[in-house]
């Protein structure tokens, strides 16, 4: 997967708040040439434009120019919105597998049933509170797993 610019300015951009006609006023720019840099229509932007926008949004330089060292922890310097797109692919290319697709299903099912034999709102927020924390656990130990299988 391919990580554009455009989609990583948006991304801080909107990480920290700034719309896009005030973030455009700001770096000194129309709003529509930056609507054009964010979406990929302008693939090759002023030098000088550009590096007033990484300045303006504190976007690491060898980041955006996808040379950052693979061993740090990518977590630290993809924002929050980026890692949403990154995730929200992922998952979609997980859900192409029909038994995948059709196990989701059936764990999102039988959480659905529960409220029905929950019938407290309280508990059942309680319930759905355990599944996310169970399984957040599980994936650690099997990521714990992976790592101890590569030493």
């Amino acid at each position: 997967m391919e990580i554009k610019v455009g989609e990583l300015i948006k991304a801080k951009r909107e990480e920290k708040k700034y719309s896009l006609v005030n973030f455009a006023q700001i770096v000194g720019i129309t709003p529509g040439y930056l609507s054009q840099i964010e979406n990929g229509y302008k693939k090759n932007p002023k030098l000088e434009i550009l590096l007033k926008i990484i300045k303006e949004l504190e976007i690491d330089l060898d980041m955006l120019l996808g040379l950052e060292n693979s061993k740090e922890n990518l977590n630290f310097i993809i924002p929050p919105l980026l890692k949403l797109i990154l995730a929200k692919e992922r998952n979609s290319k997980v859900l192409e597998h029909k038994e995948v697709q059709k196990k989701m299903c059936d764990i999102i099912d039988k959480s659905l049933e529960c409220k029905y034999l929950i019938e407290n709102e309280e508990l059942y927020h309680l319930f759905l509170e355990d599944i996310y924390i169970q399984i957040e656990t599980i994936l650690k130990r099997y990521m714990a797993f992976q790592i101890i299988k590569k030493l």
